[in-house]
């Protein structure tokens, strides 16, 4: 089953290698060209379904989709979390207030909860604030980041909590590194509640 486009890579290689056919070979029975075939297997290019299935057809395996209701949030559904407001961008801390919630009750579910890179939001400060989530959330849990957060330029201009000195300086105080490493100011406990309060 394919779970991940991703994995296309691995199984159209697979498929291929195990059908004992060459790239040419299998890009002549397919009627693509060879260099589609090694665009895809190395991962420089995602093939759609259709092509995906031709091709898989073509090493002699037949491919089935499923579809199924997914249990576990994802950080990418929240690319949507904000809107364009007169102050600046007004983010839904509820939302991501909610998704953290529920990866503290349950850890097990963060890598496929925080795999998939979000869509660009046309936020650069939302966007900012997924990366860094991503990066708080697996630091505390001794994880790796997903390598998508890599790929999200920091902020061009420095972005600290709106509030009185005396919170923004409490913020600054508090603030994760992954977060302020991004040029954000944001006490933790701003999006992180403690294990105990949320599970009681």
């Amino acid at each position: 089953m394919l779970t991940f486009m991703n994995d296309a890579a691995a199984l159209l290689h697979q498929a291929r290698t195990d059908a004992h056919i060459s790239i040419r070979g299998l890009a002549s029975l397919a009627n693509v060209s060879a260099s589609t075939i090694s665009r895809i297997e190395s991962g420089q290019m995602d093939p759609t379904i259709g092509m995906l299935s031709r091709l898989l057809d073509s090493a002699g395996l037949e491919m089935q989709l499923t579809a199924r209701i997914l249990s576990t949030p994802r950080l990418a559904s929240l690319a949507d979390a904000w809107h364009p407001s007169r102050h600046g961008d007004s983010i839904d801390w509820t939302r991501l207030r909610a998704f953290l919630d529920y990866l503290n009750q349950h850890p097990e579910v963060t890598r496929p909860a925080l795999r998939h890179k979000p869509r660009a939001s046309g936020s650069e400060l939302l966007d900012n604030l997924l990366a860094g989530i991503a990066e708080t959330q697996c630091e505390d849990l001794g994880l790796e980041p997903p390598d998508w957060t890599a790929h999200v330029a920091r902020m061009r201009e420095p972005w600290l909590t709106p509030g009185t000195p005396r919170i923004q300086q409490q913020a600054r105080a508090t603030t994760p590194p992954a977060i302020a490493v991004r040029g954000l100011t944001l006490a933790r406990t701003s999006l992180w509640r403690e294990r105990a309060t949320v599970s009681n």
